[in-house]
């Protein structure tokens, strides 16, 4: 067994650790761009968007390295590749944010809302874009939903769970709500940081329905994020984002949160 050393914060605090480097080198890649975005620095980099996407993955690994927990870190991969489980949580994975888009847009639609223009978007773009999303999420999870939230889970219930992941993961990308050329820096402040809680509730549902496994969490975030691409192709983006938010708030409480305050130990299954 290893020996832990008292008064060492990587031990006694190894999640709030984690959530300090992971802001650390995140924004030493995003802050930079935002700048360079904004016209006061000069030079740009691909070095600071992978540092960006990367940072919550490198938290985790130095973490673990630093508490020298192996087995942990064999396991925060391992999750990636645990895919054995029922149909309908594939069905989920990929199809919550298509369905939530069209419910989201008759509901616009319905209440005057911009009609989107789908003959402008590239279809055959789709696959491409949700597969480099996934490329580019799967660092996010790795460390949200890999490492952290097991160990939160120790703690607490859900909701606070939720909360916390959510308002982090919200706070972890001010610097893209800050550059210009970001398309989060188009959206609104407030609708971000409830879409990010509730979007963290899901989160949590879904790890938990599929035996802690990454990559259903992993295709859901990248699915989000195609659909975004739809909408931002079809002229909605921005007008649909209430609706959207709105959907996806709703089956947050439905799924998440009101069962989880009628009952803590349900969605521990």
């Amino acid at each position: 067994m290893r020996e832990k050393r008292t008064g060492n914060m990587v031990v006694h605090r190894p999640v709030l650790v984690f959530y300090f480097l992971a802001f650390c080198i995140s924004w030493l890649g995003w802050i930079p761009q935002t700048l360079h975005a904004r016209g006061l620095i000069s030079f740009d980099s691909l070095v600071f968007s992978l540092l960006g996407g990367i940072g919550p993955t490198l938290a985790a690994v130095m973490v673990l390295l630093l508490e020298g927990d192996r087995e942990a870190l064999r396991d925060l991969f391992s999750r990636l590749w645990r895919v054995r489980v029922a149909a309908r949580w594939y069905a989920v994975a990929f199809g919550f944010w298509p369905l939530a888009a069209a419910l989201a847009l008759a509901l616009g639609v319905a209440l005057g809302q911009v009609v989107p223009a789908f003959d402008r978007v590239s279809w055959t773009s789709v696959v491409p874009v949700f597969a480099a999303m996934l490329f580019s999420n799967v660092w996010e999870e790795i460390g949200w939903r890999g490492y952290a939230l097991p160990r939160l889970q120790e703690l607490w219930s859900d909701v606070p769970i939720a909360l916390v992941i959510g308002v982090l993961g919200w706070l972890w990308h001010i610097p893209l709500m800050l550059n210009p050329t970001s398309p989060m820096s188009q959206l609104p402040w407030f609708g971000e940081l409830v879409f990010s809680i509730s979007l963290s509730g899901l989160s949590i549902w879904l790890f938990r329905r599929t035996g802690g496994s990454l990559f259903f969490v992993s295709v859901f975030h990248a699915m989000a994020n195609t659909v975004a691409f739809v909408l931002h192709a079809a002229g909605v983006y921005e007008s649909s984002y209430p609706f959207v938010a709105g959907v996806t708030v709703c089956a947050a409480l439905v799924f998440v949160f009101v069962p989880s305050l009628l009952d803590p130990e349900r969605l521990r299954a």
